[in-house]
């Protein structure tokens, strides 16, 4: 897991794939959001729209993947994220290969409030449960980049 200020996104050039996802998303606001789907890397990157309502803790779970790491950016709004070690949790729906994508439930984590101008990667060790309301139910705009590490 990494959790730091898109500002500092000049450290992670070593790590294949990510300073590029870094500086798209450094570049998204609110005004110039994507509509749909953003290739960076035809072979190994891209970025996701979302808008979401957070919610309340007990009706969120835990993902994860294990082609992808997850790159969360909050353009608007704020998010809460807990991310947990994957052994340390329990498989609740089997792992779609085809789907990159895992469902899980758990009780402990790092909890990560992501608010305009951060980042929190995910990688394949890193289940996290996203969308959680830090106070009440609020709409977010967010970008998830999917930066593949397998």
């Amino acid at each position: 897991m990494i959790f730091d200020s898109l500002d500092n996104r000049n450290f992670y050039e070593d790590i294949e794939g990510l300073k590029e996802i870094l500086d798209a998303l450094a570049e998204i606001h609110a005004d110039n959001m994507p509509a749909e789907k953003m290739i960076i890397d035809e072979e190994r990157s891209f970025i996701n729209p979302v808008h979401l309502t957070t919610k309340p803790l007990s009706e969120t779970h835990f993902e994860a993947h294990r082609r992808f790491a997850d790159v969360h950016c909050v353009v608007e709004g704020t998010e809460e994220i807990i991310v947990s070690d994957i052994h340390t949790v329990k498989e609740i729906q089997p792992f779609s290969e085809e789907n990159d994508f895992g469902l899980y439930d758990g009780d402990e984590g790092t909890v990560c409030i992501l608010k305009p101008g951060e980042f929190l990667v995910c990688f394949p060790q890193d289940a996290h449960r996203v969308a959680i309301a830090p106070d009440s139910p609020a709409s977010v705009i967010k970008c998830v980049g999917k930066v593949r590490v397998d």
